[in-house]
């Protein structure tokens, strides 16, 4: 049994160090200078994406204000259309 949440892969031993391990799987992954809070961005951004609600993802990526939430909730140009398309729609109108 592992005792530990972020171990080496022989004989479970723990990390010395965090950001030197994330730091090597980033590089073994071909994404070196990622951070870990891209994800919690890029969850979060996925989350306003599939439309779940701001209340119910705060509670999913662990942030206890809308004000950090919002932070890590990107907004990119992909979504600025689709906003555009979804509000014309309701007006019963083609987008542009």
């Amino acid at each position: 049994m592992i005792l530990w949440v972020f171990h080496r892969t022989k004989r479970g031993r723990p990390l010395k160090s965090f950001r030197k391990a994330w730091q090597q799987a980033c590089e073994a992954a071909s994404v070196p200078g990622r951070i870990l809070h891209d994800l919690r961005r890029t969850a979060v951004r996925n989350l306003e994406r599939a439309g779940v609600p701001c209340s119910v993802a705060m509670k999913m990526v662990g942030h206890k204000t809308e004000s950090v939430y919002r932070r890590y909730a990107i907004v990119d140009e992909a979504m600025l259309r689709g906003a555009a398309v979804k509000r014309a729609a309701h007006r019963g109108q083609s987008p542009g």
